[in-house]
């Protein structure tokens, strides 16, 4: 399946060789799509947490966690042929389903109320880590992400990639409608808020764990 014509299917880069990149798939209306999404469906918020059960990585986000469902279906389906592209154009992994819910994340400002209308000394961050997952999570390989928001929205935020084999950190592309796929072993972090508000879609991919 192809994106539907909500979608600009830009050319996508293959970018350093370890991400593929679909560069403003999302246009403004697909975008606004995705907003009255969260709203029709009525998803929950609540403070995210990442970690295996013990230890956690700090983090100062909410979430929402989508299912498929009559709101959401569409997009699923948008971002599974993402993945399907991109795995068969660079990656080859063993790809057979979609591990969690897909995540609509707010990274908020700093000393303003939150969606959970907590108030915060320090804005959304969310600290190194790799998405491959513990204990029954571990099976994800591709991890997914949406910029929803306008790089002009807000300062801080970057999106991080630490390549180990050259110690470069790369900050990765922050266009609204961006799409970025890359393997889940890849260590990442987003930095810490210091103006405006944040909001992307993570969305994982896997099977049977790497061996």
């Amino acid at each position: 399946m192809r994106p539907t014509a909500l979608i600009n299917h830009a050319e996508p880069t293959n970018h350093l060789s370890d991400f593929y990149y679909f560069k403003n798939l999302f246009d403004n209306e697909a975008l606004q799509k995705i907003e009255e999404m969260v709203e029709l469906g009525g998803y929950q918020f609540s403070k995210g947490e990442t970690g295996d059960g013990e230890t956690f990585y700090t983090n100062n986000r909410d979430i929402a966690y989508i299912n498929p469902d009559q709101y959401s279906i569409w997009l699923f389906e948008i971002l599974e042929n993402c993945v399907i592209e991109a795995n068969s154009k660079i990656f080859n992994f063993d790809i057979q389903y979609v591990t969690d819910p897909l995540h609509y994340v707010i990274y908020p400002t700093p000393n303003k109320p939150d969606k959970l209308g907590e108030v915060r000394e320090v804005g959304g961050y969310l600290d190194w880590h790799m998405d491959i997952g513990f204990g029954g999570t571990n099976r994800r390989k591709l991890a997914t992400t949406v910029q929803l928001s306008d790089p002009n929205d807000y300062e801080g935020g970057d999106f991080q990639i630490w390549f180990s084999s050259t110690n470069d950190i790369i900050n990765l592309p922050r266009e609204k409608g961006d799409v970025l796929i890359f393997p889940s072993y890849m260590l990442h972090r987003i930095t810490p808020i210091t103006k405006g508000e944040r909001r992307a879609l993570v969305f994982w991919t896997g099977g049977e764990p790497f061996r």
